[in-house]
């Protein structure tokens, strides 16, 4: 009887040291001995429901919704959101503290591992443009790869753009920019076609009833054209370089030939200047006939 009552006391005792660890708070941890996981090399699981939900491997990286990857320190799968209200200090930050990064990684990586058909996004950023108002897209990375910067909320087809499609980049309401530089694809898109030998300047005469019939300089959009289709800034800078060396042509054109009229009005000067020194010699001569002629009369 003696034995086993020592027996129950010494499992009381055990079971009482082994529920030391109180599930509703515990105090005066010592986080040498008090902890919970595991002190061999094996996964650490947490289950609800017996399945398992969250895995820490010997390691310390961790997966939730999937195993832990040996490359990251935390994997996750399913649909994951982030919530604060934090008001004195950034919400999110991420960091890369570490130095001489090998070329091509990057600070975040967002990526559909499958082909998507469907105009999707990769990264959107939302606000509410007014007080009152639901948080609607304002930034949009596209699977196309488009970018969409200001467009409306529910048009991220543009589809009141005619030709948007062609562009990787829209943004509504203007770009301010520093510098900004366009690749021309090939020497012919330049203007300078203009100054070769063969090419048809046309008279000032036909610019202006080119003008005086449709409004604007020939090969130049009108007002109409602009406001419907836009402008391509490199051949639109390509088009007002021609004008621009069309009128060059026409100066030196104008040049010349004042330079012509000015040697021909030097000449005629000069031609003026001998026949009024001739016309002097005559008038002399006419005063010297006119005296002999008095002159004999006595």
């Amino acid at each position: 009887m003696r034995i086993k009552l020592l027996s129950l006391a010494l499992l009381t005792t055990s079971f009482a040291y082994a529920q030391s660890w109180n599930l509703t708070g515990n105090t005066g941890i010592d986080s040498s001995t008090n902890f919970i996981g595991t002190t061999d090399a094996k996964d650490f699981v947490i289950k609800t429901n017996s399945i398992e939900r969250i895995r820490i491997n010997p390691s310390g990286n961790i997966g939730i919704g999937i195993a832990p990857s040996p490359n990251r320190a935390l994997n996750f799968f399913g649909n994951t959101e982030f919530v604060t209200d934090v008001t004195s200090r950034d919400s999110y930050h991420f960091f890369n503290n570490a130095q001489n990064i090998n070329g091509g990684m990057d600070l975040m990586w967002l990526k559909y591992d499958k082909y998507q058909s469907n105009d999707i996004g990769i990264l959107t950023l939302s606000t509410p443009l007014s007080s009152g108002d639901w948080a609607k897209p304002v930034f949009s990375v596209r699977n196309s790869g488009k970018v969409f910067i200001g467009i409306a909320w529910d048009n991220y087809a543009l589809s009141g753009c005619s030709d948007c499609n062609s562009y990787r980049l829209f943004v509504r309401d203007g770009i301010k920019a520093e510098k900004v530089k366009v690749d021309i694809a090939s020497a012919n898109g330049w203007a300078d076609y203009v100054f070769k030998k063969h090419y048809k300047l046309n008279t000032l005469d036909e610019v202006e009833k080119y003008i005086t019939e449709n409004g604007h300089l020939p090969n130049i959009p009108s007002a109409e054209e602009v406001v419907k289709n836009g402008i391509n800034l490199g051949e639109m800078d390509a088009k007002l370089l021609e004008k621009i060396e069309e009128l060059t042509l026409y100066s030196i054109g104008q040049n010349k030939q004042l330079k012509s009229q000015q040697e021909q009005i030097e000449r005629l000067q000069q031609e003026n200047k001998t026949l009024k020194s001739q016309s002097e010699k005559i008038e002399k001569l006419e005063q010297q006939v006119l005296q002999l002629l008095k002159n004999k009369d006595l």
